[in-house]
């Protein structure tokens, strides 16, 4: 499987080790290469949610006293975008969620087991199926589309943002990038945290 890393989204000038220093994975996060916008912070950790306790998320609102999000990268194939505010409940989405399952279920050699390549067109139904199965649980356990929208929209209602229209949001969501940093600094924009500018 591939690297896994996270960018965190939260409010206040504390660096993540100080307003969770129980945590040892924030211990190498450096605050000067955090991404600054008013009161907002982006930082990058080299570690994934996975790693980090189940109540990360929430200790971090706490600490913060205000909503926060994070986006675990895969490969930058994918990203698992999840957030929390003081009021809007947890939510969940998934973007380039075909890159994901590409990671989550690995797929077959293209060779017999005599070594004979049996083709770019091939494919094994197993892993289809698999596959197929994968992605239609990561969906189910998500927020997807509109609802993944107006769940990100009240998100950023509640933080202060300006948000652009559901409809706007649901499109970023939607569209694909080469790289799933690019397509989450995108949704990011689209919630009213233009991380583009200088």
């Amino acid at each position: 499987m591939g690297f896994w890393g996270s960018f965190v989204v939260r409010r206040g000038a504390a660096p993540l080790s100080e307003l969770l220093p129980g945590i040892k994975e924030l211990r190498d996060t450096d605050p000067a290469d955090d991404i600054v916008r008013g009161p907002w912070r982006i930082s990058r950790l080299w570690a994934s949610s996975g790693d980090l306790p189940d109540t990360f998320l929430t200790d971090l609102r706490d600490a913060t006293a205000a909503p926060v999000l994070a986006a675990d990268i895969l490969d930058s194939d994918a990203a698992y975008v999840h957030a929390v505010g003081l009021r809007t409940p947890f939510w969940d989405t998934w973007l380039e969620i075909d890159g994901a399952v590409a990671h989550l279920v690995l797929p077959p050699s293209p060779f017999d087991d005599d070594g004979n390549f049996l083709g770019d067109d091939w494919v094994d139904p197993e892993y289809e199926a698999e596959a197929a199965e994968a992605k239609q649980k990561m969906l189910a356990e998500t927020f997807t589309g509109t609802a993944a929208a107006e769940a990100a929209v009240a998100w950023a209602d509640e933080a202060g943002l300006n948000p652009s229209p559901a409809t706007e949001v649901a499109a970023a969501l939607a569209r694909e990038e080469t790289f799933a940093e690019s397509r989450f600094f995108a949704l990011l924009g689209t919630l009213g945290l233009d991380t583009a500018s200088g």
